[in-house]
């Protein structure tokens, strides 16, 4: 008897955090990206 609603909520908030982060930096890895010489 899996509870999915309750499984698909945790995984949500488990990755709010995670977006956040990336968002924040997302420059940061475009730039990183662009300078390493990694054309693919």
């Amino acid at each position: 008897n899996t509870d999915y609603p309750i499984i698909m909520a945790g995984a949500t908030v488990a990755s709010v955090p995670v977006l956040i982060l990336y968002i924040a930096l997302q420059r940061y890895i475009i730039e990183g990206v662009a300078t390493s010489g990694l054309k693919g």
